[in-house]
């Protein structure tokens, strides 16, 4: 039954779509989609600085938005305007999880002809898949980089049916959306041309890099105009700056954090599956393309490695090279989809053993582990012992992890097509319809998280300073958080070590006749010279 839905979806090409979109629905839902949290929390604000100027205007951070080069915003102008950024942005998230599911079936099918394989691997986006370094392939919220995985993955297909010129021009067209993603693919094309090159070929790869060039010229000019060019400088306290917050993962490959080691297991996982699906691949020109691209990743995360350890360049930071190992992920998944459905196809695999492996391959969020199931299971069959018994542990393996992550706020499924409600949420949308729009806020500053809007995404209110500004730092490195705002003549501010709260007589705002902002209780902060801001009943209390 499973392998003639498979090969019904392969002869009906409206079914097939028909499935990816409802794959793809189920992903967002499983996955989650949440509006104004995450990188929108810079994102949001820049859109709004853009549409309306006068916002933000004491807030220096807001300057960073010039230095985010991507074309990929301004679209989503007319829509705000017209009251439809929020279902907009919902809708393009679909379709382009959508075109995600799309392009790793179309992929799978092109380098391996399995009908299984495909269906095995577009089942597998439903649940969070991870691997080096820690991104998952179904983001939850619309993104650049979210929004040109497809495109990206199309221009990789174009590429493998020698299609190059157009896979150049496609490539291109995305550098002006996602500039770091590009270049990566745009290193794998380059890489593979230079190991395949031939003199009396020389013209083509040289024709398409210009023609990747003429495409993506708009951002070019755009960077090379913007602050002092690409920097060449070495900066060493801005990494350290920077790897002290959440993005640890895009800029070392390992530390003692145990989830950097989890991290790192990961990504052996994803070389690994690749590797026993590449070994048993048909000898074709495909797979040698494919293989060339792994040794680019490779390059681009010793480059990465290189900077973190040795040689912390400016643009080498900015580009945060280790982030090319979310395309040995895509690989990967791929290729062991396709390693799974050859083996039980030619009889290698049980029934049983296949049931196993597939749902270890789907459920469980990190390749590694149905790696080495499979090495257990033929370890298991070599002393004649019984594997039944692995199927409540594969059952088991998500189930505990998936909890586990949903109690602790790791994952969170579900459709926040406005953003999330919260206090939090209710203090902001207050902030907004009560203050002017030159307020600046003091925000508790340990108020935020991968499903928590930053303070500037729904208040449309500046803050002093806010944890997100330590993931922006690398993009301008002038730019220091609360640079001419921290310097202000602050209030006396006494602070309570036993109660870890901030107290400051700081000017109150005329009490509003309506709406009544919610009460929230005086939150312990820490860090960012240890600042907050509250509201206490009818009051709000903010330094203007």
């Amino acid at each position: 039954m499973f392998i003639k839905f498979a090969t019904n979806l392969k002869q009906h090409p409206f079914h097939r779509h028909l499935y990816f979109l409802a794959i793809g629905f189920l992903a967002v839902v499983v996955n989650g989609y949440h509006f104004g949290t995450f990188d929108q929390v810079f994102h949001i604000p820049f859109l709004l600085k853009f549409i309306r100027p006068e916002l933000y205007p004491n807030d220096p951070f807001l300057n960073l938005r010039w230095y985010h080069f991507s074309f990929f915003w301004f679209p989503f102008i007319p829509l705000y305007r017209a009251g439809l950024l929020q279902i907009s942005m919902f809708l393009v998230h679909l379709l382009t999880v959508y075109g995600t599911v799309w392009m790793f079936w179309a992929l799978t099918d092109h380098l391996f002809k399995n009908d299984l394989a495909g269906l095995l691997v577009t089942l597998a986006l439903v649940i969070p898949h991870l691997g080096f370094p820690g991104f998952q392939i179904i983001e939850f919220s619309l993104l650049n980089r979210t929004f040109v995985l497809p495109f990206l993955l199309g221009s990789i297909l174009l590429y493998l049916k020698d299609k190059k010129f157009l896979a150049f021009a496609l490539l291109g067209l995305m550098f002006n959306l996602h500039v770091i993603y590009a270049l990566f693919v745009l290193a794998m094309f380059l890489l593979n041309e230079l190991l395949t090159f031939k003199w009396r070929n020389a013209w083509k790869p040289i024709s398409q890099l210009l023609l990747f060039t003429l495409a993506g010229l708009p951002v070019l000019l755009w960077r090379m105009n913007t602050g002092s060019g690409i920097d060449f400088t070495l900066r060493p306290e801005m990494l350290d700056f920077v790897t002290s917050g959440l993005l640890l993962t895009a800029y070392l490959p390992i530390s003692k954090a145990p989830y950097m080691i989890g991290n790192l297991l990961a990504g052996i996982g994803t070389l690994w599956a690749f590797l026993l699906g590449y070994r048993q691949a048909p000898n074709n020109q495909n797979h040698s393309t494919l293989r060339n691209f792994v040794y680019a990743i490779g390059v681009l995360l010793l480059v990465g490695t290189l900077a973190a350890y040795a040689l912390p360049v400016t643009i080498l930071l900015q580009m945060q090279i280790l982030r090319a190992g979310v395309f040995m992920l895509y690989f990967g998944m791929i290729y062991f989809a396709a390693f799974l459905s050859t083996q039980f196809e030619q009889g290698r695999l049980s029934r049983q053993s296949f049931l196993i492996l597939s749902l270890a391959y789907i459920l469980i969020p990190v390749l590694t582990v149905p790696v080495l199931l499979f090495y257990i299971i033929r370890w298991l069959k070599v002393k004649d012992k019984a594997t039944g018994w692995l199927l409540p542990v594969v059952i088991a393996i998500p189930v505990v992890s998936l909890t586990v992550s949903y109690l602790q706020n790791l994952w969170a499924p579900g459709l926040h097509i406005y953003g999330p409600r919260s206090d939090w949420r209710e203090v902001q949308e207050w902030a907004k319809e009560n203050t002017p729009e030159d307020t600046l806020f003091i925000t508790p500053p340990q108020i935020f998280w991968h499903y928590t809007p930053d303070w500037r995404v729904f208040s449309e209110r500046s803050a002093v300073v806010t944890i997100p500004e330590l993931m922006e730092i690398p993009f301008d490195p002038d730019f220091e958080p609360a640079s001419g705002r921290a310097s202000m003549q602050l209030p006396p501010v006494q602070w309570s070590n036993s109660t870890g709260i901030i107290s400051a007589p700081l000017k109150p705002l005329a009490k509003p006749s309506t709406p009544t902002p919610p009460k929230t209780s005086s939150v312990w902060a820490a860090g960012f010279k240890r600042i907050t801001s509250w509201l206490n009943g009818n009051t709000a209390m903010t330094w203007n």
